[in-house]
C-alpha cells in the first residue's frame, strides 16, 4: 500500500483533466455565447440593410413591403425579429440638402415653398432577443440586439 501512495505516475493526466474541465469547458461556453450574439447581430444588420435597399429601389410608399424584405433577409432564426419602417419628409434649403438639420418636417404629399427641396428619409429598425445557451454569471440570460439606420431616398 505504501508503494501505491508514493507512486506519482499519472498525476499529470489527472491535472490535465481537471484543467480541461474547470477552465476550458466554461471558456467554450463563453465562446459559444459570444458567437451566437455576433451571428444574431449580423443577421439584424443584414435585415436592416435589406429593408433600406428595398426602399432605395422601390420607394418608401409601402412600409409593410420594407418590413417584409427585412424580415426575409433576417432568416429563420428564432425568435423572429421585430422590424419597423417609417418615412418622413423634410423641406430642406438647397444649401443643406444632405442632412435633415435646418429643414422642417412636412407631409410627404405637400409641396415645399420658396425653392426648398422635398427630401424623403426612411428609417428601418430591427430588434430581437438572444437567449444565451450558457449564461455566464453577471450577464442576463436574454441579450437584446437592435439595429437601426436612416437613409435619404430623394
Amino acid at each position: 500500500m505504501t508503494k501505491l501512495l508514493k507512486n506519482r505516475r499519472g498525476v499529470v493526466s489527472v491535472e490535465a483533466a481537471l484543467l480541461g474541465f474547470l477552465v476550458l469547458v466554461p471558456m467554450l461556453g463563453g465562446v459559444t455565447d459570444v458567437g451566437l450574439i455576433l451571428s444574431t447581430w449580423a443577421a439584424a444588420s443584414r435585415a436592416e440593410q435589406a429593408g433600406l435597399l428595398y426602399a432605395f429601389g422601390n420607394g418608401a410608399g409601402s412600409s409593410s413591403a420594407i418590413v417584409s424584405a427585412a424580415t426575409t433577409a433576417f432568416g429563420s432564426a428564432t425568435p423572429a425579429p421585430t422590424v419597423t419602417a417609417s418615412s418622413a419628409c423634410y423641406c430642406l434649403p438647397t444649401s443643406s440638402s444632405w442632412s435633415r438639420n435646418g429643414g422642417s418636417a412636412v407631409s410627404c404629399t405637400s409641396t415645399c415653398a420658396s425653392g426648398d427641396t422635398m427630401t424623403e428619409f426612411v428609417t428601418v429598425s430591427v430588434s430581437t432577443t438572444v437567449t444565451l445557451p450558457v449564461p455566464l454569471p453577471g450577464f442576463a440570460a436574454d441579450y437584446p440586439i437592435s439595429s437601426s439606420a436612416t437613409a435619404r431616398l430623394q
